[in-house]
């Protein structure tokens, strides 16, 4: 189906197809497809954001290419919605794939011709329940915070609301919350062999020794894996205590239990030591004490906790800080030359009724982490997650959409927004709808974004 005829499909309900057309042309002499080097890209987008518009999406310096909805992506007719995404490049073919999560699985897009996206397969989710006591939904901690509160997230009947996917060495791995899952691993690979014909893959590993993760973290320069957010497991993560647990997956297909990582002194409100997310690094910054060393920079809740895990068997804590205010330290990214971390926190905005903030961090000596300033965002939505590619933030906003920040100007506390798609432009409110996630590092420069109800948005910003 053309991108010029699609429309949402809320719920996985069709409703009328409209032909759309482009907005008229800008009275500003900008070339739409125009980047800042000065080059222009051969891809003309069909939407262009013109007057504030791409389609009927609020928007500012972002084109929308297409836009897939949850019927497109699943073929189901209901009670299946998105949550993460990543990205994979195929490194024989050049192709570029989203990888988006489902409720009940997650759907393989080829988005190399990005105005006309292929769903090439599906991966169901794993079940082991067979190894793993069966305790209620609202038992796992995540159920009874944030979206696990939500009556959309309780009233799932297949699957999760949570899924995480990260990619190394060509694979995928797939962890899920609120349920018996273990960490999949597909060889990505196997997308090349599709032929017009939708595929249902299986995975080629299943780690075991964990039940559910919230999030999957994999340091591509080391070889390993960091689940976060463990509440069930044969060893390392329980309701009691969790953490980082660690997993070679230096062979994809063979993945291994590698060590335990629990700080018990963090602030918590679902167990002690819990990390939510995580970014893990050979470390190259500028605390020359600690290069070298395989660092963790982990938002876990009520911190924003450092670890040192170059020693899997003993890793250990360089600093623990926290901020007076700071509600739920969710998720946060480096900038690039590793001197500021920039963090989400997913409650303040509903707990203190203020505006989304970004909180950062100047992280020049790991041992004293500083907490410098907010960026106070124009809207209430919550924040959610958000990955930095080169100077600039790439902020996914549950309701306010993507939100890209120049951050030029972090050393001073300060960020300016530049850019914007809004995939919910009727509603900027503190609830957990809208914009999960996106993943920025396509070397086309296309950024793809996981909305919960309404699907897949292919985007490509004018910086």
């Amino acid at each position: 189906m053309s991108s010029l005829s699609r429309i949402s499909v809320f719920l996985g309900v069709p409703v009328a197809l409209v032909l759309l057309t482009a907005c008229e042309t800008s009275s500003t002499n900008e070339d739409p497809n125009a980047f800042s080097d000065g080059t222009k890209d051969q891809i003309e987008a069909p939407f262009p954001c013109e007057d504030g518009k791409a389609l009927n999406y609020d928007c500012s310096n972002v084109d929308l290419f297409a836009h897939l909805n949850i019927y497109e992506l699943t073929e189901a007719q209901g009670g299946v919605y998105l949550n993460d995404i990543w990205g994979w490049t195929d490194p024989e073919t050049e192709k570029e794939y989203a990888l988006v999560g489902l409720t009940n699985g997650v759907v393989f897009v080829d988005i190399s011709e990005p105005a006309e996206p292929v769903v090439v397969a599906r991966l169901p989710e794993s079940n082991l329940r067979s190894k793993y006591k069966t305790i209620l939904p609202t038992e796992y901690p995540a159920c009874n915070l944030g979206l696990g509160a939500t009556e959309r997230s309780k009233a799932i009947s297949q699957g999760s609301s949570w899924r995480d996917i990260k990619v190394y060495n060509d694979h995928a791995f797939v962890v899920s919350d609120a349920q018996p899952h273990g960490m999949q691993v597909l060889d990505l690979t196997k997308l090349r062999e599709y032929s017009d014909e939708v595929m249902t893959l299986e995975h080629d590993a299943l780690y075991d020794r964990l039940a559910s993760a919230h999030n999957i973290v994999i340091n591509e320069a080391s070889g390993f894996a960091y689940a976060t957010g463990v509440t069930q497991a044969e060893v390392c993560g329980s309701s009691d205590e969790s953490g980082l647990h660690i997993i070679n997956v230096q062979d994809p297909k063979k993945p291994s239990f590698a060590g335990c990582y629990i700080e018990p002194a963090t602030s918590y409100a679902i167990a002690p030591g819990y990390v939510h997310d995580a970014q893990c690094i050979i470390y190259d910054g500028p605390d020359s004490d600690h290069t070298g060393k395989e660092v963790c920079f982990n938002s876990a809740e009520g911190d924003v906790l450092i670890s040192d895990v170059s020693d899997k068997e003993n890793p250990i804590t360089i600093s623990l800080k926290g901020q007076a205010n700071m509600q739920y330290s969710h998720q946060g990214w480096l900038t690039e030359d590793r001197s500021y971390f920039l963090m989400n926190d997913e409650l303040d905005e509903r707990n203190l009724m203020r505006n989304t903030k970004t909180y950062i961090w100047d992280v020049r000596n790991l041992d004293e982490p500083q907490f410098i300033g907010y960026y106070e965002h124009e809207t209430f939505s919550i924040d959610h997650n958000l990955y930095i590619k080169g100077e600039y933030v790439y902020q996914a906003n549950y309701n306010a959409g993507l939100q890209i920040m120049d951050i030029s100007n972090v050393a001073n506390g300060d960020l300016e927004r530049v850019a914007y798609f809004d995939t919910q432009p009727t509603s900027d409110g503190s609830t957990f709808d809208g914009t999960w996630s996106n993943y920025p590092y396509f070397e086309s420069g296309m950024v793809v974004l996981s909305d919960i109800e309404t699907g897949l948005f292919i985007v490509r910003p004018r910086l």
